[in-house]
């Protein structure tokens, strides 16, 4: 695996960190949610397990909306493949599983990041649920 292969596979890891943090924290009570954005690219896009399509501002408005309201919820991420790497962009499919309450989801998850800054920054998210 190259170097920029292993840092989208740890900003996989460390996006979902930041996500489960998020959803379990009481809203306002650290900068989780400015450290989650700078993740990004100003041009992101995602399209969620139902099929809506966000950028970069939709999702934020999404995540400061959830912010604390999915106390006991934990993440796992694995099965991170690199599916293509093109100069500094990266395109990585991995497995999310998101555990609340005794209840398991899984979604597999394809992403698009640039990495030609410190951080990697996502470009593009899509995600499906598993049935």
């Amino acid at each position: 695996m190259t170097s920029l292969a292993l840092e989208a596979k740890h900003s996989v890891v460390v996006l979902h960190q930041l996500i489960e943090r998020i959803f379990n924290q009481v809203e306002g009570s650290d900068d989780s949610i400015d450290l989650f954005l700078s993740h990004f690219h100003p041009e992101f896009k995602m399209v969620t397990p139902q099929g809506k399509q966000l950028d970069l501002n939709e999702m934020e408005a999404l995540f400061r909306q959830l912010n604390g309201q999915r106390e006991g919820m934990r993440i796992a991420t694995s099965e991170h493949a690199i599916i293509s790497q093109q100069s500094e962009e990266v395109t990585i499919q991995y497995r999310e599983l998101q555990m609340m309450n005794g209840i398991n989801q899984s979604r597999i998850s394809l992403a698009v990041l640039d990495c030609s800054t410190s951080i990697p920054r996502w470009r593009y998210l899509q995600e499906t649920l598993i049935a």
